[in-house]
């Protein structure tokens, strides 16, 4: 964001049909976030008439291609457990086995406390050791 509090406009790029776009943090246009919501929808309906389906049958039988149902998975939109999946989803920081998002509850949690420390704090340590003076490198040793 600008300092006069308005959102800045990138024109990029959709990821998913190539269209260029107004985007503000978005990596796919609006047009394609709609069929995406779409899609979303008739996995989230499959998924509630036949729990325990597989990502193969979901794929088929709703046209939505696997890789976009482990994408909702991967963004916690879906919850494995709903789901047969061949494959178990890992924590990107400890490798730890997951049911959806991308961090386990743990490292979630870590990151979290990490973003939410006071960062005045962080930086008064910081000045803090820049303050110091280290001379023992100036003493000769005999």
């Amino acid at each position: 964001m600008e300092i006069t509090g308005r959102l800045k406009m990138n024109l990029i790029n959709c990821q998913e049909c190539g269209k260029v776009f107004a985007s503000a943090g978005s990596k796919v246009c609006p047009d394609c976030r709609q069929s995406e919501e779409e899609k979303f929808e008739l996995v989230k309906e499959y998924l509630w008439d036949h729990p325990n389906s597989t990502v193969p049958t979901v794929s088929e039988a709703t046209g939505v291609k696997e890789t976009m149902i482990i994408k909702f998975i991967k963004e916690d939109r879906l919850q494995s457990e709903g789901l047969d999946i061949e494959y178990s989803l890992k924590c990107k920081t400890c490798g730890r086995e997951i049911e959806s998002g991308v961090y386990c509850d743990s490292c979630r949690n870590k990151l979290i406390n990490d973003f939410n420390s006071n960062p005045k704090e962080k930086e008064e340590e910081k000045v803090n050791e820049h303050e110091k003076m280290f001379l023992g490198d100036r003493f000769k040793r005999d």
